[in-house]
């Protein structure tokens, strides 16, 4: 999502294809929003920092959780999907920024809490991003990423599947977690907790994980569903459950605090 490279990447087909899986598929990240909601905890009335929002799935969630006082800015370097948000907010409390994590020039500071869900690996200048978030977070607010962390069985099917099936490729750099405690030290961060985290995407059918995959990263032409559901199962987990299927997706979830000014 991030540089003059990202931003075309997010836009157009990727784009278009990335809300449609979300358009059919509304319910297959429930599990992701109650995993938002206990990690960031986002609280009425609390100033927010979306960095990489998408298409507004987790935005419209923290909106109605901050409530008419609060205030969410959402920032992506590709608005396509972010286009309706402000006008569409139920209580007039999100602002839509186009910006990218490393080059973040906003006016509000002070921030309560950062969000970002499965955008950090896109941002090239991981140091920059996290000191510019740094900046405008309060002392002791907190900062919650939810990714792809390198070495995981996650990153190894964005490499191997992803990366050559997406219409518009995959090329990004996974956080270690080693690294990202160096970044938190570097840039003004506690020492960050890390949390494993596998949420499951919810469908009726099983044919739907593969339909919604398809779409969701835009799958070159001559690549169908079907390859699709056959490389999650590969890499992932494609479960049974009491009232349908699951795509059971592994995530780690990094939770640090903004440390006191010297």
């Amino acid at each position: 999502m991030y540089g003059d490279a990202k931003i075309v990447e997010f836009s157009g087909r990727r784009s278009a294809t990335y809300q449609d899986a979300l358009a059919t598929y509304s319910n297959a990240w429930r599990s992701d929003i109650a995993c938002m909601a206990r990690f960031l905890d986002p609280k009425r009335g609390e100033k927010v920092l979306e960095i990489g929002a998408g298409n507004g799935y987790f935005s419209v969630a923290i909106a109605e959780l901050i409530g008419a006082d609060g205030l969410l800015v959402a920032t992506d370097p590709s608005v396509d999907q972010l286009s309706a948000l402000e006008a569409d907010a139920e209580h007039g409390n999100i602002r839509v920024v186009q910006a990218t994590a490393e080059e973040l020039d906003i006016d509000c500071r002070d921030f309560d809490a950062v969000w970002s869900r499965g955008a950090i690996h896109h941002v090239a200048n991981k140091t920059a991003a996290f000191g510019r978030l740094s900046e405008c977070v309060r002392p002791g607010g907190r900062m919650v990423i939810a990714d792809i962390f390198a070495g995981t069985q996650l990153a190894r099917y964005f490499d191997s599947v992803i990366a050559r099936t997406c219409c518009t490729g995959h090329e990004v750099a996974f956080l270690s977690r080693e690294f990202a405690e160096s970044l938190c030290a570097l840039t003004g961060w506690n020492t960050p907790s890390f949390h494993d985290v596998t949420t499951p995407w919810e469908f009726d059918r099983r044919e739907d994980i593969g339909h919604f995959l398809h779409l969701l990263f835009s799958a070159k032409d001559g690549i169908t569903p079907d390859e699709c559901l056959d490389a999650a199962d590969r890499f992932l987990s494609v479960t049974l459950t009491s009232s349908g299927w699951a795509l059971m997706w592994p995530m780690t979830v990094m939770t640090t605090t903004r440390a006191n000014f010297s």
